[in-house]
């Protein structure tokens, strides 16, 4: 029998193509749920290990990139004030992407510069 063997990839950010820290738990657990991280470019973001917590995962990842100020956060736009991006098929026991296996997805926000 043939065994199936998928090329996986190392994590890269969306905005910058670096590769990127493995997600960490955060010190003040009581504001950050997930684990997260800061890319060099100034990237944040968030993982959701279940692919069931976009919204929150997402929102927690902005709230990051505001440097924990819920109401900048909130009252930013997409596209206008920040970008999205987000890597699926990840998997946080290896720090791979793209085993069909897997199905993690890590979600990043990058704030667009202010005028």
């Amino acid at each position: 029998m043939r065994s199936l063997k998928y090329k996986t990839f190392p994590p890269r950010c969306p905005f910058c193509n670096q590769e990127i820290d493995p997600p960490q738990e955060f010190d003040d657990v009581l504001m950050y749920e997930f684990d997260g991280g800061q890319c060099a470019c100034g990237a944040s973001y968030c993982f959701d290990p279940t692919t069931r917590n976009g919204g929150a995962v997402m929102l927690q990842a902005l709230v990051l990139a505001c440097q924990g100020d819920w109401d900048r956060a909130l009252s930013l736009r997409p596209d206008a004030d920040y970008y999205e991006g987000r890597i699926i098929k990840y998997s946080a026991l290896t720090h791979r992407v793209g085993d069909p296996a897997s199905f993690g997805t890590i979600y990043f926000i990058r704030l667009r510069p202010q005028k």
